[in-house]
């Protein structure tokens, strides 16, 4: 019988003495070898490859997660059979990284406010989560990065983009949804009051003197264009497309088919009251309002316009916005609030009260949910009411200013943004709340 022993450094590896068994011994010796670093004290683990998969499913499919702050990410692997691959690693990558990071493990890092999506693959599949990043509750002021009085402000629906508009040609932008404001150069010392896009790269300003500033690039240079409104100042400016309208005192009324390359002024004018502001539904059913509660309409795109009859109220009317053919609201200085109403075979204006604000701006995101932004004389500060039955009820909020807000734009019913004097700029991803 063969003599045996056992190897020292191979555990569990017996030699048979013998010429049978010599290869075999040296082959076991070898792998046992080979599976360890030799060099270290510390043996390094075998990649074990992933079997075939058949899915890779996220965990939670979305969740938000506050700037600086962090929410994690489970990600698990199945094989063809369904069963859990323990063990699996996987490649984590955030669509969006100037809004979030995502760690090896899946841990994300909000870095701006925005969304986008966290992406966990491995063994060629895939599963996506949709992450949303705020930058806190209610509202809270952004640095505009000046003192000027801030008129009109405008964001694209990727609720990242914006411009906001004021005295002395101020135009300040963003591409971080207001985390940091730039200047752009307007080439114009007029004051600024409203701003809108046609489309993501071309926008118009206007404001004193009849002034239309122009861009073509996002607002990287901007040109005066030739309006038929010299010695009148444009309050309120409105896109739809390549059409546009802009209104302002005197009753002055613009219209644009080229996206503001050229203007042409309506006459006669349906008004000489000054109008403040205008919105349209589509290109062709319109309203603008201004001084003395004036409201004027249109249903062929601003070819003519009617005075609206009988009159609602003697407040003057700052701000406008419509929705649709049928929804409509108007806000006012003096605490006027009114809203449209379908009648059996017409349109209606109706008030809603006369509450003791001062209104200067209004924006409807949803048919029910709007906000009206102006000065609160009962505490002396900024005024947000927010309503979501369609004006019938208002919320006061807190602005967290005291500078008069003169304009207020949302990209949807939760994240907008309100503009007022001494550069104010105030925020909201929450609704307000």
């Amino acid at each position: 019988m063969d003599a045996t022993t056992k190897t020292p450094g191979a555990p569990g590896v017996i030699l048979r003495r013998g010429p049978a068994y010599a290869l075999i011994a040296l082959a076991a010796l070898t792998a046992a070898i080979g599976g360890c670093d030799c060099s270290s004290n510390n043996p390094v683990s075998p990649v074990v490859p992933l079997p075939p998969l058949s899915a890779v499913v996220l965990t939670p499919p979305a969740d938000s997660v506050f700037i600086g702050a962090n929410v994690s990410f489970t990600a698990a692997a199945y094989d063809t059979l369904g069963a859990l691959v323990p063990g699996a690693t996987f490649n984590w990558t955030s669509t969006a990284p100037a809004v979030f990071t995502v760690n090896g493990v899946g841990t994300v890092t909000g870095v701006s406010e925005g969304s986008g999506q966290v992406i966990a693959s491995a063994g060629g599949h895939s599963d996506t989560s949709q992450v949303t990043v705020f930058p806190g509750f209610g509202w809270f002021a952004q640095s505009s990065a000046s003192s000027a009085n801030l008129n009109g402000i405008y964001f694209l629906s990727d609720g990242r983009t914006g411009w906001a508009v004021g005295d002395g040609g101020t135009i300040r932008k963003t591409v971080d949804a207001g985390t940091t404001w730039t200047q752009q150069i307007s080439n114009t010392s007029f004051n600024l009051r409203s701003v809108q896009f046609a489309t993501s790269t071309i926008g118009c300003a206007c404001g004193a003197n009849g002034i239309v500033m122009r861009t073509t690039n996002g607002g990287t240079t901007w040109s005066a264009v030739t309006t038929p409104a010299s010695g009148f100042t444009l309050n309120d400016i409105y896109f739809n497309g390549n059409v546009g309208w802009a209104v302002g005192n005197g009753g002055v009324i613009l219209r644009t088919t080229d996206a503001g390359v050229s203007w042409t002024r309506y006459l006669p004018s349906v008004t000489l009251t000054n109008l403040l502001s205008v919105a349209f539904a589509g290109v062709n059913d319109g309203w603008a309002v201004g001084d003395n509660g004036v409201i004027v309409g249109t249903h062929d795109g601003g070819t003519s316009w009617y005075i609206y009859q009988p009159s609602v109220t003697n407040a003057g009317l700052d701000a406008v916005w419509r929705r649709s053919n049928t929804l409509a609201w108007s806000v006012g200085h003096t605490g006027a609030t009114l809203a449209t109403t379908a009648t059996a075979d017409s349109l209606a204006w109706q008030s809603l009260g006369v509450p003791n604000y001062q209104f200067y701006g209004v924006h409807f995101p949803s048919d029910l949910t709007g906000y009206a932004v102006g000065f609160n004389t009962q505490s002396g500060s900024g005024l947000v009411v927010r309503t979501d039955d369609g004006g019938l009820n208002l919320e006061v909020q807190d602005s967290h200013t005291m500078f008069r807000l003169n304009d207020v734009y949302f990209t949807d019913t939760l994240h907008g943004w309100a503009v007022g004097n001494g550069g104010t700029i105030v925020h909201t991803a929450t609704g307000g709340r």
